[in-house]
């Protein structure tokens, strides 16, 4: 699975996305709606879905990705589970 550049710049321009590359290594960062503004009550809760990328030639190689809490990994996300994301965003 690769999601291609324009995808990508897609993304990190809705504002709830932000690329972060570093020593060769790529994470497209998702920031979902914090627990205060889905739910109303007051938490000290940030949670991310990191997803895991290669750059190759004409896009970014899905490797997999990482749920975090406060920067704590709560669980790896697998190819397959990101299978249908990447289809609704490369469509």
């Amino acid at each position: 699975m690769k999601l291609s550049f324009e995808t990508v710049r897609r993304l990190e321009d809705s504002g709830k996305y932000k690329m972060v590359e570093s020593d060769g290594e790529a994470h497209l960062v998702y920031y979902p709606p914090s627990v205060e503004d889905a739910s109303g009550e007051s938490a000290d809760i940030v949670r991310t879905m990191e997803i895991r990328l290669r750059k190759v030639e004409d896009g970014y190689e899905i490797l997999g990705g990482e749920v975090k809490e406060n920067g704590e990994v709560l669980r790896e996300i697998k190819l397959d589970e990101l299978e249908l994301w990447f289809q609704f965003l490369e469509g």
